[in-house]
């Protein structure tokens, strides 16, 4: 008989924590939302570059990303309000999301730490995620500096007429002898072997899908020096270390 009281107390305890934590976070999301549109926060040029939002020819956004996982509201690629307050919401729930399926948080860190500058979010009321995935990701990096790197046109193939464009991550402690150990972020087409002729026309209108990776420097350098025989330019960006930070939390969204 004791025990039972004591886990029907434990019970009713449980219940009631979870009635006034979700009754204390409703409110203050709710009074997030109205000071994020009363600032027009959706409006501003920095959400616009996280979600990659281009103005459309007659009237409103829609987002270069295709991928619904990429965004928190179901109509977010075409309305940057939207998808302002579906991740706020997202912010204050368990729920797995995105691509990597992390909670929102710690899946889409740069619209968090963008957000939080903006509103500045009451720990008390809305605790930061550790995000040690990211955070071991982050680490891996060790980033001073940032480089951009520019393999030019190669004669023998008519498609890298344009040359290509990523970047390198240059660790602390780099040396002219370790470089080439760093990791690269490049974007590109997964193109399928023996593509024939649709590689013309899907290539120029955008007709294969488009991904980021990481993978280290030497790969790169072995693709397009020892293979293509391409000359190899390299330029260090003069980049602060906020705006590094920034950069990397965007590749990992």
């Amino acid at each position: 008989m004791v025990i039972r009281l004591l886990i029907g107390l434990w019970l009713f305890s449980f219940h009631f924590f979870i009635a006034t934590t979700q009754g204390a976070t409703q409110p203050y999301l709710q009074e997030l939302i109205e000071q994020a549109v009363r600032d027009k926060l959706y409006a501003e040029r920095s959400w616009h570059l996280i979600l990659h939002y281009r103005k459309n020819f007659f009237s409103g956004h829609t987002s270069e990303v295709d991928d619904p996982g990429f965004f928190l509201a179901d109509n977010g690629k075409t309305d940057p309000e939207a998808e302002l307050r579906a991740t706020l919401t997202f912010f204050f729930s368990d729920a797995l999301v995105g691509r990597s399926q992390q909670p929102a948080q710690c899946a889409f860190v740069a619209r968090y730490h963008w957000l939080n500058e903006k509103l500045k979010f009451d720990e008390t009321k809305l605790p930061p995620r550790p995000c040690e995935r990211f955070q071991q990701w982050l680490d891996e990096f060790d980033a001073e500096f940032i480089s951009m790197i520019f393999p030019s046109a190669y004669m023998g193939n008519p498609a890298s007429m344009f040359g290509h464009t990523f970047l390198r991550v240059d660790p602390k402690d780099q040396t002219e002898q370790t470089r080439i150990l760093a990791y690269t972020i490049n974007y590109a087409a997964e193109v399928p072997p023996d593509a024939g002729i649709e590689y013309a026309y899907k290539g120029i209108f955008g007709g294969y899908k488009g991904f980021f990776s990481t993978i280290p420097y030497y790969l790169k350098v072995k693709e397009y020096r020892d293979i293509e025989n391409r000359d190899i330019w390299e330029y260090r960006l003069n980049f602060f270390p906020k705006q590094i930070d920034r950069l990397l939390m965007h590749a990992w969204e």
